[in-house]
């Protein structure tokens, strides 16, 4: 997955690719970890222009992934789809600092850059940021999810429990009647 400077005409270059998620090394890890499953190979398709000392990539990526859910447990597949913008550069571009008398020290993060040296770009590591970047932090199997019973484990979305919706012990409850000190 990487782009030759040279090969990147005036009015950009499309390239297309199709990854199995084993081939990035933290897709792996996940998989491994048993966060989750990748099902379907990775789908990338991108364009990538010169920008005078930049190169801008665009795209999207899809892909379908097994997750469990954060409330039932159930695995479900996820039909991941994200588009993307990349600004790669050598350098900072010297008009960053156009105008400014005092020193400034930019980091790559903050002006939305990734670097690269030589002359081509290796998107690895940055499409595999971006799929790691579409995964839910909390997962769902869908938006209305009960979840299970916190007392007798029932999922809630396929059954009522014989708890019937008792609430749970709160530990703070004690403090609920307890006269304070006024100030």
């Amino acid at each position: 997955m990487k782009i030759q400077i040279q090969h990147i005409l005036a009015q950009g270059v499309a390239l297309a690719y199709r990854k199995e998620a084993r081939e990035f090394p933290v897709l792996k890890q996940l998989e491994d970890e048993g966060q989750c499953q990748f099902t379907d190979p990775i789908v990338i398709e991108l364009a990538a222009v010169a920008e005078r000392d930049l190169v801008s990539v665009s795209g999207h990526f899809g892909t379908t992934v097994q997750l469990d859910c954060s409330r039932c447990l159930e695995t479900f597949p996820l039909l991941m789809q994200r588009r993307f913008t990349l600004r790669f550069s050598r350098e900072i571009p010297a008009d960053l600092h156009a105008g400014r008398s005092e020193e400034v020290e930019l980091t790559a993060d903050a002006i939305g850059l990734v670097y690269f040296k030589g002359e081509e770009i290796d998107l690895k590591t940055a499409m595999q940021e971006q799929v790691v970047l579409a995964l839910p932090l909390k997962p769902l199997c869908r938006e209305d999810c009960k979840g299970l019973c916190p007392h007798c484990g029932t999922d809630l979305n396929v059954a009522t429990c014989a708890c019937g919706g008792a609430t749970a012990s709160n530990p703070f409850a004690v403090l609920k009647n307890r006269s304070w000190p006024s100030r």
